[in-house]
């Protein structure tokens, strides 16, 4: 933890008399701990818990101690961990590179859905091949079924860790008791070869009148061949000599024999067919082939047997039983914030935490949707037609609103961004901060640190990245913790480094290389406006000595400041190589914009109108020597660093003066940009302030906002490219299923399977996710205003509803329009809703607030309070609809949102008519007002930008819809390169999604589904069969055996009978066992093609 969320602890204060036996009994080891003359810590949140005499739901005494992983499971890889889980965890893991990062440096990521299917942990043990000695080590490849394409992972594995592990774990973990397995003598190879020693021995003794030379060679060909033997033997073939006529005999009168059934023998397996031999090509296994999948929300011991080298006793997942309530957010901070690292150093579990922190969201997030109805009675809000009418487009997509990180999220997020520009105006900067975890010292030295290591002065690339790849959770903090403490102290504190900054908006986003950084437009108290073409000569000197004070593009040279020379060069310059990025759209034109053109000043540059050809033949001279001039600099600075007077050769050269330059860069310029004064050997670096980039140590980039275009622009940085592409996937998706005219519950379960398919996270973006940690910071909180009175409303519970008469119409919560007309009836409240949204909070009577700055003071009728906002006022948010097109809702909505009523019966219709000619009582000026004044005297405070703002979202939308077409062609190309696994993916059912999307109908049917039986389960079962229900279970494999490779075979007729108490039901569970492992290794049939029965 971070020290600003501990405090010390002091027995007397934390131990207190009303603390319940139970807690007392559990915490008081800590107690006597404190007693050392060491300094003791508490954090916070266990502090104000003990305080109320409170069990901390954190606490590791909450259920939550793990115990010591023992040192068989420490040192098993990924591969290893997973063969020895009962509960194998499907992911695809993937190294997120970069550039010209190599990937065994690269940081991880997941692409598509985890999906976790219980393992026969038994067999895949028993199949392995059997090591020649302890270190030798078998390349093995698991796929999720051995027909599948796709290889989920593939890595070299020790079968002799495998068996210790497990072996470890049947004496301590409950669910591996009933596990079997069969111990290896460790001198097997060695006893073999003392047996045959011994024979040859013996051989030699009775063949003493023979020469000793042919006595030698007699011998070392013996040795030779038992030593192939033995290879061959622990390579697992099979010995097929015979020895003595008893076994000859035995094996006739064997009934394995007659059918060809290999004996379960330490040299051949089980099951013949997967009989391995370790040679150059992989060992395949697939041990969750004939298990379904299981679901992730119901089944309550998947997190102990997916990760049973975290939990190696099964105890301490978040199922238990805990005495203070654990959610699941805290538990996850529990976990991946503990100072026992086993949980934060795995990508898997982390992965895990991520992906079930989003399906409970999205479960949420459809409770929520279904809740959201529009006004009807209560016999309508029960039927489910009636949402077709509600779910249009956009609401549709409204349950992954929820889901932190994805495109709805986002989208939602940029509405509460333009609602800032419309009620602030236009941003003055927009600032990005990279991150650069492997540069920054403090990192790499708390990494080693935390792993227990020795910090160094240096460290090596490979060394920082190991660390960096170990300790994904620390990085993702300690960047929370800079960032933040930067906000503070740089961007909003007393260095005012860009001036007294009065709100923000940052948004936290990963890299394509995992790591994360952040965009932020900033609002400068007293910044000038640029107003467009019109604004005035001193308006323009102003806003260019603004820039200047904030931003530069100054390249030092060594002599004149070192540190900052080879920070500018190792962090702040563009490379001179381009990479393909920087050329993905032109051959030849960086992209990005680089070199930038040098300027002697700052200055707007406006787009010069070109109407005549005179204009047309100037602008495409202009455009040559500009082109001319970029080429021989380039050519110039590989032989010397540029000067002044190298670019005034160069205008000498084309006889031009240095306004024919400027004039020249209108021409190229089709947009108004702000060119900072730049020289010639800068050419390279991106503008910067100098304050900021020595205090974040890292990239950074900053704009002046100059118009609505380039606001737009930096609000496509807002949404990302992986966040476009999944917009793309559910819209093409919605279309497919709206064409298809499916239910809202079928379309909803489709667009969630969509989402969940084809998202990409990485390690640090699983880690926010999955902990609640800021994807964004705002200055201001925002809410949403439902002024219209067609609004949507949430229902009240269902068993609520279904006690209530049907034809009763209150059947929805209070929202934010009754608790309006319920305020309290003093003069003081004489505001328009928009002003009670914006600066009044909402509490629960219940809540208990200690010391409030402001009065709290009680709805009239409803159980709720309010209380005055201490800080700023919030950005509102509220419906929309458009003036020309539907003037009634409009002007309703209008009216309602900023004129002061105390019931929508003060508004009479037809609003437009009262709006423009209406009056009304004003209760603070006391006398009567037209309706028009109050109410654009109250929208002047909330839409003082409405036009511009408007402007930025159509600009934004249009920009959108020009990068969608390139975008969805590159989707398909991508989308091939995956395509084999995403298949294979889809076509398993997944539980989870249908348990979302459940649906009680009112007709009952019986679900027949098919029945599994593990190994555990079916093997008693097989070694308990009698003679007559052997002679039947081998006849049916027999013919399963010919059926798999030959479609031609006759059906199968059985007819079994027999007496109550016979073995019918046990001999048909080894049939249909038997049947179901072999026929799974075939393709799946058709459902209505060659379909086996066996009636009873």
């Amino acid at each position: 933890m971070f020290r600003n969320q501990v405090i010390p602890f002091i027995e007397n204060k934390h131990k207190k008399q009303n603390l319940l036996d139970e807690i007392q009994k559990n915490v008081q080891p800590y107690f006597r701990d404190s007693l050392a003359t060491q300094r003791h810590w508490i954090c916070k949140l266990c502090s104000d818990k003990l305080k109320k005499g409170q069990m901390p739901n954190r606490a590791i005494v909450n259920k939550l101690e793990v115990c010591k992983v023992p040192s068989e499971l420490e040192k098993l890889n990924n591969l290893e961990k997973h063969l020895i889980a009962l509960r194998l965890p499907f992911m695809k893991i993937v190294n997120l590179t970069s550039g010209k990062l190599s990937s065994r440096f690269a940081q991880k990521g997941t692409k598509g859905p985890l999906h976790c299917v219980p393992s026969d942990v038994q067999d895949t043990v028993t199949i392995l091949p059997r090591p020649v000695d302890k270190s030798m080590m078998v390349r093995l490849q698991l796929k999720r079924r051995l027909q599948y394409k796709a290889i989920w992972e593939e890595q070299l594995i020790n079968s002799n860790d495998i068996r210790d592990a497990l072996l470890v774990l049947i004496k301590i973990h409950p669910a591996y008791k009933e596990i079997k397995i069969y111990e290896i003598n460790e001198n097997y190879l060695t006893s073999d070869q003392e047996t045959i020693n011994e024979g040859n021995n013996k051989l030699t003794h009775e063949l003493m009148d023979t020469e000793s030379g042919e006595k030698e060679n007699i011998i070392e060909e013996t040795e030779i061949l038992n030593e192939n033997r033995l290879k061959r033997l622990a390579l697992g073939d099979v010995e097929t000599t015979i020895d003595n006529n008893e076994d000859i005999d035995e094996d006739k009168e064997d009934i394995r024999t007659k059918y060809n059934i290999g004996t379960d023998s330490c040299t051949q397996p089980c099951d013949f067919n997967d009989y391995l031999v370790f040679d150059k090509e992989p060992c395949i296994v697939a041990p969750a082939e004939k298990n379904k999948l299981s679901s992730l929300l119901t089944d309550k011991t998947i997190e102990a047997l997916a990760f049973p080298h975290l939990f190696p006793d099964g105890k301490g997942s978040f199922d238990e039983d805990r005495e203070s309530n654990l959610k699941w957010k805290e538990y996850c901070k529990a976990r991946l914030f503990s100072s026992d690292s086993r949980f934060a150093a795995d990508s898997s579990y982390i992965f895990y935490l991520q992906y079930l922190g989003d399906l409970k969201q999205v479960y949420s997030g459809i409770n929520i949707a279904f809740r959201k109805k529009l006004p009807m009675n209560a016999q309508q809000s029960l039927d489910e037609t009636q949402m077709k009418f509600l779910m249009n487009k956009d609401m549709i997509y409204r349950h992954l609103q929820c889901v932190r990180g994805s495109p709805q999220y986002w989208h939602k997020r940029l509405k509460d961004l333009f609602a800032m520009t419309r009620q602030l105006g236009f941003p003055t900067f927009f600032l990005t901060l990279s991150c650069a975890d492997l540069r920054w010292k403090e990192f790499v030295d708390t990494f080693v640190r935390h792993t227990g290591g020795t910090i160094k002065e240096s460290y090596t690339f490979e060394e920082k990245t190991k660390l960096l790849r170990a300790n994904p959770v620390l990085a993702a903090r300690l960047f929370e913790k800079r960032f933040t403490n930067f906000m503070t102290l740089f961007i909003k504190g007393g260095a005012s480094c860009l001036g007294n900054v009065k709100d923000s908006f940052s948004r936290i986003e990963m890299q394509l290389r995992g790591s994360p950084h952040s965009h932020m437009p900033l609002w400068v108290e007293g910044a000038p406006k640029y107003i467009g073409p019109e604004t005035d000569a001193k308006t323009r000197e102003e806003i260019v000595k603004f820039c200047d004070k904030y931003i530069t593009t100054r390249f030092p040279s060594l002599d004149e400041d070192a540190v900052l020379h080879y920070l500018i060069k190792e962090v702040q310059s563009h490379s001179r190589n381009h990479s393909k990025s920087c050329l993905k759209y032109f051959k030849t034109l960086c992209r990005f914009g680089f070199p930038r053109p040098v300027a002697r000043r700052t200055f707007i540059c406006e787009p010069m109108k070109i109407v005549t050809d005179d204009d047309k033949q100037y602008a495409k001279r202009a455009k040559e020597i500009l082109s001319k001039m970029n080429a021989a600099m380039n050519a110039l600075e590989k032989e010397k660093i540029l000067s002044w007077s190298d670019f005034d050769n160069l205008l000498t050269k084309y006889n031009w003066t240095y306004k024919d330059y400027e004039c020249a860069l209108r021409v190229v310029h089709t947009r108004t940009i702000m060119i900072h004064k730049r020289e010639p050997n800068a050419r390279w670096v991106n503008q910067y302030n100098e304050e900021i980039l020595r205090a974040w140590d890292a990239n950074m980039d900053i704009q002046f906002v100059l118009d609505p275009y380039a606001c737009a622009k930096y609000l496509m940085s807002y949404t990302t490219k992986p966040e476009r592409e999944m917009s793309l996937l559910l819209e093409a998706t919605h279309k497919e299923c709206r064409e298809g005219n499916m239910s809202v519950r079928d379309e909803m379960k489709k667009l969630t399977g969509t989402f969940f398919n084809h998202r990409q996270v990485s390690v640090q973006e699983a880690i926010y996710r999955a902990t609640k940690m800021p994807l964004t910071y705002s200055s201001r909180g925002f809410i949403f205003v439902p002024s219209h009175s067609n609004s949507c409303k949430f229902l009240k519970p269902p068993n609520i509803l279904k006690e209530m008469d049907p034809n009763d119409q209150n059947i929805y919560m209070s929202n934010l329009a009754d608790k309006y007309f319920d305020r309290p009836n003093q003069p003081e409240f004489d505001i328009c809703m928009a002003d009670f949204a914006s600066e009044y909070e909402i509490l629960p009577i219940s809540k208990n607030v200690k010391n409030p700055k402001t009065p709290i003071q009680r709805l009239q009728t409803l159980n709720f309070a309010i209380k005055k906002r201490c800080n700023r006022k919030a950005i509102i948010r509220y419906p929309y609809f458009n003036r020309e097109t539907d003037k009634e809702n409009y002007f309703e909505n209008l009216l309602s949102l900023y004129l002061p009523i105390r019931s929508r019966d003060d508004l009479k219709k037809p609003y437009e008519l009262f709006y423009q000619i209406g009056e009304i009582f004003d209760a603070r000026l006391h006398c009567n007002r037209k309706v028009k004044d109050i109410v654009y005297e109250n929208q002047r405070k909330y839409e003082i930008n409405a036009k511009e703002t408007g402007e930025v979202e159509s600009l934004f939308n249009e920009l959108s819809l020009n990068l969608k077409d390139n975008d969805w062609a590159e989707i398909v190309a991508n989308k091939e390169k995956h395509n084999t696994w995403s298949r294979e993916i889809e076509q398993e059912e997944n539980p989870d999604f249908n348990m979302i999307h459940k649906t009680k109908n009112k007709n009952s049917f019986v679900d027949i589904k098919q029945t599994y039986s593990t190994t555990n389960e079916i093997r008693p079962l097989l070694e308990s069969m009698n003679k007559e229900q052997q002679e039947i279970f081998y006849y049916v494999r027999e013919w399963c055996t010919k059926r798999l490779h030959n479609s031609d075979v006759e059906p199968l007729r059985l007819f079994i009978t027999g007496g109550a108490g016979t073995g019918k039901s046990h001999l048909l569970k080894c049939l249909h066992y038997e049947a179901t492992r072999i026929f799974s290794r075939k393709k799946q049939l058709e459902p209505d093609e060659n379909i086996d029965e066996i009636h009873t």
